[in-house]
């Protein structure tokens, strides 16, 4: 288990460190990062270029959310995305989940869902928003009954570009092999950075 455990957390390194070096050779795009004491995600989004408002997004998160085992949670997507970067930002699309979660549970799922941020009136520098995916169970591979994600956070635009922010996320999962439990149920802190 130990030797699953470190694989999971070097998987999820790995996949954070490239992340990061993509997002500096891929511009324009936006990084992001969170934690708290049992979780640590990246995800990295980049407009597609020649496809009007059409973004692709990767992510990778790490849980220790179940006492039993740790939870790996890669995800792929791609969404139609409307903003004018001052006020809001929306999206709608669809998003691949690939988890190795306790008792030897993996597999994937194709989610569908979207996002919306706005500025509050008044607060230029405070956003609120947040976001909604489900794959049920005729979008989930293999073992894979239903999975749901939903979340909101609440913005502070600390310097250009950059957004500090207080979230919280829930992460729910359900198998024929009869695990039905959230991966993640937290609040969680983080940043954006858009360049």
């Amino acid at each position: 288990m130990l030797v699953k455990k470190l694989s999971s957390v070097a998987t999820l390194l790995l996949l954070g460190l490239s992340t990061q070096v993509a997002a500096f050779s891929l511009a324009p795009g936006s990084i992001e990062a969170n934690l708290n004491n049992e979780t640590i995600q990246f995800e990295f989004d980049k407009p597609v270029s020649g496809a009007n408002n059409l973004h692709v997004n990767f992510g990778a998160l790490y849980t220790e959310h179940q006492d039993a085992d740790s939870s790996v949670v890669a995800t792929a997507g791609f969404q139609g995305v409307e903003t004018d970067n001052q006020t809001y930002r929306a999206g709608v699309g669809a998003r691949l989940y690939a988890y190795d979660a306790p008792g030897d549970t993996n597999g994937t799922a194709m989610a569908v869902g979207g996002l919306f941020y706005h500025i509050v009136p008044g607060a230029p520098h405070v956003s609120l928003g947040g976001y909604g995916w489900f794959a049920p169970k005729v979008t989930s591979f293999g073992d894979t009954k239903q999975l749901y994600e939903a979340g909101f956070r609440v913005a502070y635009r600390a310097i250009q570009n950059t957004d500090v922010f207080l979230g919280y996320r829930y992460l729910h999962l359900e198998t024929e092999q009869g695990f039905d439990d959230t991966l993640e149920d937290s609040l969680h802190v983080g940043f954006r950075l858009n360049f």
